[in-house]
């Protein structure tokens, strides 16, 4: 019995557009919650919010990169080890959500806080850079749950199972390739902080 990461079903575009929709699913949950926190919760997320706008206006540019690089390569290591769970399928589409939810609950504050200016910081400062974490997160569930998939077949079958040495090469090298998309994320949340410095609608 021979394995692979490849799943045809896996691949097509169907799956990763519900994958795609997690996120937003995520997304949207995160900003129906906020609408719901607490009065006090809410001042605390609001002074937070307001120390992550100045941050990203005094911080330098490669404290920036290190920043964000370091938040989405934490979900993108969770869901590497996923992997190698036979029963991770259900845990990997929570980080997705997870994910999505953060984005929202941040969204949702910056237009709490600073109205149409908020908008305007979200645009710059999160939408960019989700953009291309989301995609790389997605991709990387998508290769995760497959893993998983394979480790479910061989715990399940009652036949000899050729090693998963080169599924897991392989799988390694596509989360390398991701690591690499995410430090364009981050590149682009620093092209997203010179946007802020610079502007003097912000000043």
């Amino acid at each position: 019995m021979r394995t692979n990461v490849s799943d045809g079903k896996l691949y097509k575009p169907a799956f990763f557009a519900f994958l795609m929709g997690t996120v937003l699913m995520g997304i949207l949950l995160g900003t129906v919650s906020y609408c719901y926190m607490s009065g006090e919760f809410l001042e605390k997320l609001s002074l937070s919010q307001t120390s992550f706008i100045e941050g990203r206006e005094q911080l330098s540019y490669g404290a920036i990169l290190v920043k964000s690089f370091s938040t989405t390569t934490g979900f993108m290591s969770a869901v590497f080890l996923l992997g190698f769970c036979p029963i991770g399928q259900p845990l990997e589409f929570a980080v997705l959500l997870i994910r999505g939810m953060g984005l929202g609950v941040t969204l949702a504050q910056l237009y709490s806080t600073f109205g149409k200016q908020g908008i305007v910081y979200g645009l710059a400062l999160v939408v960019p850079g989700a953009v291309f974490s989301s995609i790389a997160m997605v991709v990387g569930v998508r290769e995760s749950i497959g893993l998983s998939n394979i480790y479910m077949r061989v715990s399940l079958s009652d036949r000899q199972v050729d090693g998963l040495l080169d599924s897991i090469k392989l799988y390694g090298t596509k989360f390398l390739v991701l690591e690499a998309v995410l430090a364009v994320s981050a590149g682009v949340d620093c092209i997203g902080a010179v946007v802020i410095q610079n502007i003097e609608f912000f000043s």
